[in-house]
C-alpha cells in the first residue's frame, strides 16, 4: 500500500529553510532524512519503533524512554519534529513524557508533524516508511517491528497529552493519501491566531501535488474585482470548504487570510443541535480584533435558509471594515448541486472549481431583489453570469459594506 505526504512534500518544499534543526522520531531506514540533509539542515535521529521493539514488557516504559533517548547539547534547539505513525503506538503517559523530555529541546514555532490512522481497521504494528519519489510512501510489513495494536488517540486527546502544542493543521483524503490516514502539523508555544494562515504553511496550502484539469481552470470576473478592490496588506476570510482544497495563491494576494468551512460548521450545529440552528459568533474561531477588509462565500449562501442568509451577512458586516467587500455565487436554474463544490483562486487569478456534485436539490434562494433585502448593510458592488465546468449557470455577485 502507499501513501503520498503532502505534509513532508510540504515541509520540504515550502516550510523548512536551510540550516533548520530536524528531529526524526523514526527509523533512519524512511529515506526522508536525505531531503532535509539535501536541505543542509541538521538531523538528529530518535527511533522509537526500536523502544517500542525493546521495551514492550518493560515494568517502567517512562524510564526506559529516558534511557532511549540521547543526550542533546542544552542550546539545541529543534524547528521541526517527525513522529511518522509512531504516536499512534505510544501510551498516552508516554507521550506526556517524550515532550517534557524534548521541552528543553522545544522553542516557540517548532513544528510537530504527524500522522493519525482514522479508519476502522487501526494497524496492529507501525509500518515502516520507504521513500519512493515525490514523497509517496510505500508501506512494508516489516517482521522485525514489534506487534503493538494502535492505541486509536483522538487528536483532541493527543493534543491535551502534549503540553504547548497546538493544531497548526490537518491534511487529509488528498489524491494519493492513504483515507484512513489524517496528516497534523502541531505548533509549540503558537502565537499565530487560529484558523490564520501562515506564508510558507501547509494549511491546505501545498501546490505540490497539483492535479486541476484545464477546463476547471474558471476566469471569475468578481473575483478579479473583489481582489482588485482590496487595500494593501489587507485581511481576508476564506468560508470554503476546506478539505483538499489549494489556498497558497490567494494567501500570496492579501496581507492575513483567514480560513472557516462554515458549511461544515453549520452542519455539526445541526447535527448537535438541531434543524434550524443558524449561524453564531461562535462559529469564527479567529481573533476577534481582527478588521476584514474582504470575505469569499463562493457557494455557501446556496446551502443557508433566508434566516442564515442574513445572520450570517449581519455578523460579517460586524467584523468588517467600511468598504469591505463580500463576494458570493449563486445559482440561477431551479436545481443545484447537492453540497458545496471547492473554489481555489490560482496564480494566474483564475479559480479552479473541482468537487462539483452531480446530484441535485432543490434552490433555496430566491430573486437578486430578494437576497439584497437580506443584506440591508451592503450595496451592490459588482454583478457577472459565469457557468461551472459542469454546465451550471451561476451569478456572482460583489457586495461593498455601507459607510
Amino acid at each position: 500500500m502507499q501513501h503520498r505526504s503532502f505534509g513532508l512534500a510540504a515541509l520540504t518544499t515550502e516550510m523548512v529553510k536551510s540550516g533548520d534543526r530536524i528531529l526524526d522520531l523514526g527509523p533512519l531506514s524512511s529515506g526522508t532524512t536525505q531531503a532535509f540533509l539535501g536541505l543542509n539542515c541538521q538531523c538528529h535521529i530518535e527511533d522509537l519503533v526500536e523502544y517500542l521493539t525493546e521495551n514492550q514488557s518493560c515494568s517502567d516504559p517512562l524510564a526506559a524512554l529516558e534511557a532511549h533517548l540521547l543526550p542533546k547539547p542544552a542550546n539545541l534547539k529543534f524547528d521541526v519534529i517527525l513522529c511518522w505513525d509512531l504516536l499512534n503506538f505510544l501510551d498516552l503517559e508516554v507521550i506526556e513524557h517524550l515532550i517534557q523530555l524534548l521541552k528543553p529541546h522545544l522553542k516557540q514555532g517548532t513544528i510537530l508533524h504527524t500522522m493519525r490512522y482514522t479508519g476502522r481497521n487501526q494497524p496492529e504494528k507501525p509500518r515502516r516508511f520507504r521513500l519512493l519519489e515525490d514523497f509517496c510512501f510505500e508501506y512494508v510489513d516489516d517482521p522485525e517491528y514489534p506487534e503493538v495494536p494502535s492505541k486509536g488517540h483522538s487528536t483532541v486527546t493527543l493534543l491535551k497529552c502534549m503540553d504547548r502544542f497546538s493544531l497548526f493543521n490537518s491534511l487529509m483524503k488528498r489524491e494519493g493519501m492513504d483515507q484512513n490516514v489524517t496528516e497534523h502539523f502541531l505548533e509549540y508555544d503558537s502565537v499565530t491566531s487560529r484558523n490564520q494562515v501562515r506564508s510558507g504553511g501547509a494549511s491546505d496550502v501545498s501546490a505540490y501535488f497539483n492535479t486541476v484539469k484545464d477546463d476547471e481552470r474558471l476566469e471569475f470576473a468578481g473575483i478579479e474585482k473583489a481582489l482588485a478592490a482590496l487595500p494593501a496588506a489587507s485581511t481576508v476570510l476564506d468560508c470554503g470548504r476546506k478539505n483538499g482544497r489549494n489556498i497558497d495563491a490567494l494567501k500570496k494576494k492579501v496581507g492575513a487570510l483567514y480560513v472557516e468551512d462554515l458549511h461544515a460548521s453549520l452542519a455539526w450545529r445541526k447535527k448537535t443541535h438541531g434543524e434550524g440552528t443558524g449561524f453564531s459568533e461562535s462559529m469564527f474561531s479567529f481573533d476577534k480584533g481582527a478588521r476584514l477588509d474582504g470575505a469569499f462565500l463562493w457557494d455557501l449562501l446556496n446551502y443557508c435558509s433566508l434566516e442564515q442568509v442574513q445572520a450570517l451577512g449581519d455578523l460579517l458586516a460586524e467584523r468588517m471594515n467600511t468598504g469591505a467587500t463580500l463576494h458570493f455565487l449563486v445559482y440561477k436554474s431551479a436545481q443545484q448541486p447537492e453540497r458545496p463544490s471547492m473554489f481555489e483562486v490560482l496564480e494566474d487569478g483564475r479559480v479552479a472549481v473541482t468537487g462539483v456534485s452531480t446530484k441535485r436539490c432543490a434552490r433555496n434562494l430566491g430573486s437578486t431583489a430578494d437576497l439584497m433585502r437580506l443584506l440591508p448593510n451592503y450595496r451592490l458592488y459588482s454583478h457577472h453570469l459565469g457557468r461551472l465546468p459542469t454546465g451550471e449557470s451561476f451569478q456572482e455577485f460583489v457586495l461593498q459594506l455601507k459607510g
